[in-house]
Order: structure tokens, then sequence, then C-alpha cells
């Protein structure tokens, strides 16, 4: 009810045509954020063009850049990418853009674009912790470049990742013949949920529901790493279903913490 109360406060105010681009920025969010859903960004697309042309920013160009991306608009999202990243401040220091652009290059086949994107990357979020190298590898991943790809997952602690990463790494191990590799960190994973669901079964303080509960998920992810290694093995290559981020910001008029522009604040 809220958002749809916030929803309804902005789109009003975008009837009086406002000389100032916070308010595209917002609407175009708030657009994406609908229908994402429903694959439809054309009001976003609207909305967001009419910001750039007041005043282009990491926030809108990324999510200009994002509606393009799932309109299947490749080159166009590539160039929004882009010139968002060159907008970076201290108003916002997302990497994000940065992937978006890489991802977008190594979809288009731009290889040698791509992996200089990738490395700028890995340097780039190793200076600002940001550890984004599971996602900067895709990048590898959608080039084939799977040497690189497993030199980044190789280093990756498996006890913090979701086994939904494993898939392309197994992939990857069976394309450079490392299948026992693929066989100890799927049997290690394997034995560490199972023991991991064993102390909670066994824990007389965990309610029964949740025991079960979690029962049932870690058998379900069990199964999942299974099912990805049999797959592999039949040569099936698992997608990279990328997700550019929507970007945001602080949208206080006259807000000091983040510099923004109020003509009107000091008259009050």
């Amino acid at each position: 009810m809220a958002d749809k109360e916030a929803f309804d406060i902005v789109e009003d105010l975008l009837k009086n045509k406002p000389g100032h681009y916070f308010i595209y920025n917002l609407m175009g969010e708030m657009y994406i954020k609908m229908y994402i859903k429903k694959e439809k960004y054309e009001k976003a697309i609207k909305v967001l063009k009419e910001g750039i042309n007041l005043t282009p920013s990491l926030e809108n160009l990324n999510n200009l850049g994002l509606c393009y991306y799932k309109k299947g608009m490749l080159p166009e999202a590539a160039e929004c990418f882009h010139k968002a990243h060159s907008l970076r401040s201290c108003n916002n220091y997302s990497l994000f853009p940065l992937l978006s652009y890489g991802i977008c290059l190594a979809q288009l086949g731009r290889g040698s674009e791509a992996r200089g994107v990738a490395k700028e990357l890995l340097v780039l979020s190793e200076k600002e912790e940001e550890e984004l190298e599971s996602s900067i590898a895709e990048i590898y991943y959608i080039l084939g470049d799977y040497e690189e790809f497993v030199d980044i997952y190789s280093k990756l602690d498996w006890d913090f990742y979701s086994e939904e990463f494993l898939p392309t790494y197994f992939y990857s191990l069976s394309k450079l013949s490392k299948t026992k590799e693929i066989e100890e960190l799927a049997s290690r994973t394997i034995q560490r949920k199972g023991k991991e669901m064993r102390e909670v079964i066994q824990d007389p303080d965990e309610e029964e529901d949740f025991k079960a509960e979690y029962e049932e998920v870690t058998r379900e992810e069990i199964a999942f790493i299974r099912n990805a290694v049999r797959e592999v093995y039949e040569g099936k290559a698992p997608i990279i279903d990328y997700k550019p981020e929507v970007e945001t910001r602080c949208y206080l008029y006259g807000c000091f913490r983040h510099t923004n522009s109020n003509p009107n604040y000091f008259s009050i």
C-alpha cells in the first residue's frame, strides 16, 4: 500500500514536468521494479531518457541500460553501462555498471574489450573490497575462457557460496579435463551439507518445523549438485542468467551528506 502511495505521488509530480532529474530517476526505478515480471520497460525507458536529458547520472544511465538489456538491445545497453561507469562519484562508487558493460561486451563477442574490462574490474574490486570475483568470472565464462574462469573460481571459499554457482564451475573444469576436481568438490560439498543437516536435526533446541524445512532444503541442494555433475558429464553447458543491478541513490533535495543541490534551501 505504501509503495502504491509513493508511486502515485511521484507520478503526480511528473505531470508538472519538473526541471530536476531526481524525480525522473526515481520514477524510472519504480517502473523497473513494477514491470520486472511483466518484461515491459517502455515507460521506464521514456522517463529515464527525460532524466538523462536534464542531467546524465550513473543511476539513470545504468537503469536505462538495464531496460535495454532486458529487451535484448545489447549494443544500446553496453553504451549506457559504459557511460554510467564514467560518472562514478562520491555519491555512487558502484562497480555494477562496469560489470554489466563487460557482460554485454562478452555477449556481443567483443572479446578483447570484455577481457580488458574483466581485468580492470578485478583490480578495482580488490582495491575497494567489493568481492565481485564470482560475477566478474562470468565474463570469461561467456567468452569460453575456461582457464581464466577456473583460476578465479578455484580461489573462492565454497563454504560461503551457494550451490547455484557450482554448475558453471563444474562445466569449466570438465572443459579443461579436470574431472578429479569436480568429484572432489562435489563430494566435499555434499558431505558438508549432510553433516550440517544432521547437526540441525539432532539439535534438541531447534523447532521441529524448522528441522523438517532445513532437511527438505538441504536434500534439494544435494540433489541439485548431483544433477549438475551428471549434466556436465553429459556435455550440457549451464547458461549464465545475468541480471543487471538497479542503481539508486539519495534523492533528498538539499542533502548535505550527499551534496544534493537545492537552490531554495538556504532561503527558508
